[in-house]
C-alpha cells in the first residue's frame, strides 16, 4: 500500500475510534449512554447510592433536579491535550436520571456523559456528548450503583 492510502485508512479507523458508534450499548435503555435497571428500591436509596458512587470516582454534585442529577470533575490532563481543553479546562459531566417505570419500586438508572470546554461561561461553554467507544467507563460506575444497593433490604420487605 502506498503511504498516502495507508495514512487516509490509519486516519478513518482513528475518526471512527474517537467518535464511537452511533447505537446505544446494549442494556443502555432507549438511547442512553448507559444504564441499568433497579427493581425494588426507593429513589432516594438509589439516588443516595448513586452520588456514593459518583464521589468515590472523583466527581462532585453539581446540581439536583426532579429525577436528575448532575456530576462533574475536570478531565485529565491526557484529556485536556487530546480534546483541545488546554486553554479553557475540559471537564467530564455525567447526567443521570432515575426515572421510574412501574407503580412498584422499579426505576431505570441512566447516564448521559458530556465533554465540557469553557465550563461556567454563559457565552463560550460547549458540551460534547462523549462517543460510545468510551461508555463502558459510564455503565460500570452504573453497576457499581447496582452491586452498593445489592445486599440492602428491598423497598418491599420492610
Amino acid at each position: 500500500m502506498k503511504l498516502p492510502v495507508l495514512f487516509c485508512v490509519v486516519s478513518l479507523v482513528l475518526a471512527g475510534l474517537v467518535a464511537g458508534c452511533s447505537s446505544s450499548p446494549k442494556g443502555a435503555g432507549s438511547g442512553k449512554y448507559a444504564a441499568v435497571e433497579l427493581k425494588g428500591f426507593s429513589r432516594m436509596a438509589i439516588e443516595m447510592a448513586t452520588e456514593q458512587v459518583f464521589l468515590k470516582e472523583g466527581f462532585k454534585l453539581e446540581r439536583r433536579a426532579n429525577e436528575t442529577m448532575i456530576f462533574e470533575k475536570p478531565a485529565s490532563t491526557g484529556q485536556n491535550i487530546v480534546w483541545g481543553g488546554w486553554q479553557t479546562g475540559l471537564w467530564d459531566r455525567v447526567v443521570v436520571k432515575v426515572t421510574r417505570l412501574t407503580e412498584d419500586d422499579d426505576f431505570l438508572l441512566s447516564a448521559d456523559a458530556f465533554r465540557v470546554t469553557s465550563r461556567g461561561d454563559s457565552l463560550m461553554e460547549e458540551e460534547k456528548r462523549m462517543g460510545f467507544a468510551v461508555q463502558s467507563k459510564y455503565q460500570k460506575l452504573l453497576e457499581g450503583v447496582k452491586t452498593l444497593l445489592a445486599p440492602m433490604p428491598k423497598s418491599t420487605d420492610q
